[in-house]
């Protein structure tokens, strides 16, 4: 039986802010709830995140760049590196499994292979069952961020079979391989047998029971509606938001503050050349919360009146698509940003633009339109979104615990 299950990844998640953090802290709850220990650790860039972000078990990355790219692009892979090369960093992770003795190895993400497989290599395998957590399809992904920062194709290549030999390896040794998609499913079912997968789709944490007003949202937007948008540093989210509705400037949308841009794509997108190009014109309509905890961060959603999902690139499904679902707003989005949630496709306020130019018109309509009001039925359906809803009715569980039996 599992009682106690190390993750190792390459980002903290002591307080869970971008997508990937949230996945971890809803994996966390899961275990909780079924009576698991879930104990993370990682090496995280430090230049990314602030000491109160960090867990106890986490450390550092201090491998130097490469010829690879610069570190904010391949740190995830410098990172397993280190893991597994740097003796001071593989003994604090060998240590920690030592006192801990988890009865399996979660790797959320791939990149922390190589150090997993050396532990398992010097511990034993039978000791130490794989459980693969995959965000997403990594080497295509990969291979457009690097493309994006202008990273050579031979490199780019390289760097990306890399990716898709350590899935493949991983696939084939691990007990479970949890994903978040059919289609990513299907991928995997290139290097492991059906039995071995299983599909838990990206969630969105249930509203807490009282929502208080932003005194700062509302002297910002007062009663006008606006749009919300959030998303993490990672380069697509930014790469997105200025393709999609600040490369011409922000002029579909009034000269008054129209959008709220939240968390910490704000300061990527601010110092973007498609949005500085056209400064004044946005800074007259558009207001950054780069820095915002929970509390307002949901009343800035509960107050806002369209979600924009620019989304056009990057594998997996994103949880800022199941949150866009649960809040009942008007929604823009891409196709690329509705992956995993086909089953929404006709849902209620869902308008799918995938150019910049019907995506900036259907900003603007869904500002100029009434507050939407959804059916009791459709609200009922979004249940389905809901973190705890995607654990149960994944039957993980049950597939955990006899791919754990049949591992030992």
């Amino acid at each position: 039986m599992i009682k106690r299950v190390l993750g190792l990844g390459t980002f903290p998640a002591a307080r869970p802010v971008h997508g990937g953090q949230r996945r971890i802290a809803a994996f966390r709850d899961f275990y909780q709830r079924i009576g698991i220990d879930y104990i993370y650790a990682c090496i995280y860039h430090g230049d990314a995140y602030a000491p109160e972000q960090v867990g106890p078990h986490d450390v550092p990355l201090i491998i130097p760049g490469t010829d690879e790219g610069p570190i904010p692009l391949v740190g995830d892979i410098l990172a397993g590196r280190q893991g597994a090369s740097h003796e001071p960093s593989f003994g604090h992770f060998l240590n920690i499994v030592e006192q801990l003795r988890p009865d399996a190895l979660q790797l959320e993400h791939p990149f922390m292979w190589p150090l997993a497989k050396r532990l398992r290599e010097i511990l034993g395998a039978s000791t130490l069952p794989l459980i693969y957590s995959s965000h997403n399809v990594e080497a295509p992904l990969k291979d457009a961020i690097l493309a994006s920062g202008g990273v050579a194709f031979d490199m780019r290549k390289r760097i990306c079979d890399g990716i898709e030999l350590m899935e493949a390896e991983i696939c084939a040794e691990a007990a479970l391989v949890v994903c978040v998609t059919a289609a990513e499913r299907g991928h995997y079912l290139r290097y492991c047998a059906p039995d071995k997968i299983t599909i838990v789709p990206n969630g969105v944490d249930r509203p807490p029971a009282v929502i208080q007003q932003s005194p700062r949202c509302r002297e910002i937007f007062q009663d006008r509606p606006f749009a919300f948008m959030v998303g993490s540093a990672y380069p697509p989210n930014i790469e997105g938001a200025c393709r999609y509705i600040f490369r011409d400037g922000a002029f579909m949308v009034p000269p008054v503050k129209s959008i709220a841009v939240c968390g910490g794509v704000s300061n990527g997108i601010l110092g973007h050349p498609a949005y500085q190009r056209f400064l004044a014109a946005n800074s007259l309509r558009v207001h950054f919360f780069p820095e915002i905890d929970d509390a307002e961060l949901w009343a800035v959603k509960a107050a806002s009146h369209v979600v924009a999902l620019p989304i056009d690139t990057g594998g997996g499904s994103n949880l800022k698509t199941a949150e866009a679902l649960a809040l009942g707003k008007w929604i823009v989005a891409t196709s690329v940003a509705m992956r995993g949630y086909e089953n929404f496709m006709d849902a209620e306020g869902l308008i799918i633009a995938n150019d910049t130019s019907s995506f900036r018109r259907a900003l603007a309509k869904g500002l100029r339109s009434p507050p939407l009001s959804i059916s009791d039925a459709s609200r009922l359906r979004r249940e389905a979104v809901y973190w705890d809803r995607c654990f149960d009715g994944s039957g993980v569980a049950d597939r955990m615990k006899l791919a754990y039996s049949a591992s030992r």
